[in-house]
């Protein structure tokens, strides 16, 4: 019975259906007037989030709507306003074209937005790699641009201004691995083939994972990073280094690992994202 529970617990998750109780217990939360950010962001932390209410939850953690849901039609139209706007203008001033990739359209908006921009334009396009790469995911997860646009913006300055260091990132997850790791062989490989400096870390780090991990796994640690776990990244990365653990080890060239790490199997995102919230909720239990 209780294999049978963890199979529907685990097939629930993976769909963004989420326990009975658990949707329950969120619409009773969004029903609150005015409605509570802080225990919002609880229920991202500790339960499965349900995915017809995921990016509604997402936009008032995110501050995108504010907690008194009276005003949230007449909050929206401002902001389609504005997004129909900043798209305008960076089409009329040769930003962007019918051909530019959206995840720069909006890097260019958000530019624009914000005062950065600048007549060097493409002088941005490796500084920004970060922003183009969530923001692009977002647009493939959300149904609506302007929500897209909105959350991808909010979402990446309170990830770069809460996040850790890559530097400290990389430490504690080599500390994580080596804890993790049963038998120590894949700690040991990596320190023999001296890999950790080489390992694309900072930039799965920076993008938070973005166009690494499919979007439809990947919304299930964003769900934990919007309520404020922005560690769990650690816990990512050392998910995917055991669930390769056994081709890695068959490697012999650093360049051969690197190149694997670099091009993950898609049909791996689910079992890769639910050991690093297993690996994240032990730490935190």
């Amino acid at each position: 019975m209780s294999d049978e529970r963890n199979f529907r617990t685990y097939y629930y998750d993976k769909f963004g259906i989420g326990g009975v109780e658990e949707r329950k217990s969120l619409e009773t939360l969004l029903k609150e007037k005015p409605i509570s950010v802080e225990k919002l962001r609880q229920f991202c932390l500790r339960f499965a989030m349900p995915a017809m209410y995921r990016h509604y939850v997402w936009k008032l953690v995110l501050d995108v709507l504010c907690a008194n849901s009276d005003s949230h039609e007449f909050l929206m139209q401002q902001r389609k306003q504005k997004y129909n706007d900043l798209n305008h203008a960076v089409k009329l001033l040769r930003y962007v074209d019918e051909n530019t990739p959206v995840g720069k359209v909006f890097l260019k908006m958000y530019l624009v937005e914000s005062g950065q921009i600048k007549f060097e334009q493409y002088k941005y396009d490796s500084e920004y790699e970060d922003f183009v790469s969530i923001a692009a995911t977002m647009a493939n997860i959300c149904e609506d641009l302007t929500d897209a646009y909105l959350i991808s913006v909010e979402f990446y300055k309170m990830y770069k201004k809460s996040k850790d260091s890559n530097s400290n990132l990389v430490q504690k997850t080599t500390q994580s691995l080596k804890t993790e790791d049963g038998d120590g062989k894949l700690f040991d490989h990596f320190q023999k083939h001296s890999l950790w400096d080489s390992l694309p870390l900072p930039m799965w780090f920076d993008s938070c994972f973005a166009e690494v991990l499919p979007e439809t796994c990947l919304e299930r640690i964003w769900d934990k990073v919007i309520g404020g776990a922005h560690g769990i990244v650690v816990f990512v990365a050392v998910a995917v280094f055991l669930t390769f653990k056994r081709p890695l080890l068959s490697m012999k060239s650093k360049t051969d690992m690197i190149q694997y790490l670099m091009e993950l199997p898609e049909d791996c995102g689910d079992i890769i994202v639910t050991m690093a919230i297993d690996l994240w909720n032990k730490q935190h239990s």
